[in-house]
């Protein structure tokens, strides 16, 4: 596969990752008896990013 190549599926990945976990706030938010903080979301939302990007076969996320 062409290093190129490579690189456009990396990026398309993490842009795929970042999608997916920006959804995942509103979704929280629509869990009936879950009381999570503003900070809590955010780090929830960060790991589970990084957990796609890192399946993805992605480097991860840095903070």
């Amino acid at each position: 596969m062409p290093k190129r190549t490579l690189v456009v599926e990396k990026e398309w990945g993490r842009a795929l990752a970042r999608q997916v976990a920006s959804q995942l706030p509103e979704a929280l938010r629509r869990v009936p008896n879950i009381r999570l903080s503003a900070k809590q979301i955010e780090e929830i939302q960060k790991a589970f990013e990084n957990k796609l990007v890192a399946n993805m076969g992605c480097e991860r996320r840095r903070d």
